[in-house]
């Protein structure tokens, strides 16, 4: 009985000494001249990350506080990092790293619109490239509407390639599933040619 238990105990250590570790402390991040913290998002972000996705979305709003609060309490396999400018957060991305074998899936990326076309949604994604990379991910994947043609063009340019269409994915609207391969891309290179990162 005794030794049960303690094969079970064992067993248990071992897991938890296998699983990957998510922890990402606050940054100092620089983009285009500009500085920013970049940190993990906690529950109490919610309310601001709920707001960004409104203005976003012109209203509507994707994602509840529960949906949220639910990937933001999983420490173990999501990461939600959100982006404040003089103590204010301006942008939020989020990343599920065991959507499929060996595969994570960036499951949010927003920008307030006044602060679009700065270079904070790159820098979000390479963080979260970097992070699955890190984790052990082979490739990750994110899904957009076909009317999107802005966010198609930033995951182009980041080394996305199209995948699959996932027909009314976005209720009334078709989905465009894009797949990045993380074992193929030299992601050091990119980071350093896009922004600099102080670990703070």
């Amino acid at each position: 009985m005794l030794k049960k238990f303690r094969e079970k105990i064992e067993n248990f250590l071992k897991k938890q000494a296998a699983t990957p570790n998510l922890d990402f402390g606050c940054r100092n991040v620089k983009v285009k001249e500009k500085n920013y913290l970049m940190c993990r998002a906690v529950v109490p972000d919610i309310p601001e990350i709920l707001a960004i996705e409104r203005s976003v979305y012109q209203g509507d709003q994707p994602w509840d506080f529960m949906n949220f609060e639910s990937q933001i309490k999983d420490k173990l396999t999501s990461l939600y990092i959100v982006v404040r400018y003089e103590d204010m957060m301006v942008a939020f991305a989020g990343c599920n790293f065991v959507y499929g074998k060996n595969e994570a899936h960036i499951t949010n990326i927003a920008v307030l619109p006044e602060y679009q076309n700065r270079g904070l949604g790159m820098m979000m994604l390479e963080t979260l490239l970097a992070e699955a990379k890190a984790y052990g991910c082979s490739k990750i994947s994110l899904a957009v509407k076909v009317s999107n043609k802005k966010a198609q063009a930033l995951y182009q340019s980041a080394g996305f390639k199209k995948r699959a269409v996932k027909e009314k994915y976005y209720h009334t609207e078709d989905g465009l599933e894009f797949e990045y391969d993380l074992l193929k891309k030299n992601l050091k290179k990119r980071v350093e040619k896009g922004w600099k990162k102080i670990e703070i």
